[in-house]
């Protein structure tokens, strides 16, 4: 079963990229641990405590982020409405 759906070639594919993957994290670890990487190189690659830093928001900081969620939302939508369309006039074609 497993053969039919794996074949050598995704099988290498896989392979390589997950090496790439690994040797381009490491390499990355090690350029944050000289300190050049702000909060990325204190705790490991995914941190989740915090506690010894304060983080400080400004109003234009909040401005922005509302700003992008905004922008977000409305290319969100205007991107469903457009998929809509045209599924609906793929499937008008293909009747």
């Amino acid at each position: 079963m497993l053969k039919e759906r794996w074949r050598s070639a995704l099988l290498w594919r896989t392979f390589f990229t997950t090496a790439v993957v690994a040797v381009v994290l490491r390499g990355l670890i090690e350029f944050c641990r000289s300190g050049k990487c702000g909060l990325f190189g204190q705790g490991g690659l995914i941190m989740f405590d915090l506690s010894s830093t304060v983080a400080t928001y400004s109003t234009p900081d909040l401005i922005a982020i509302i700003i992008l969620g905004i922008i977000g939302g409305i290319f969100g939508g205007l991107f469903n409405f457009l998929l809509d369309k045209i599924l609906r006039v793929y499937s008008i074609i293909n009747e």
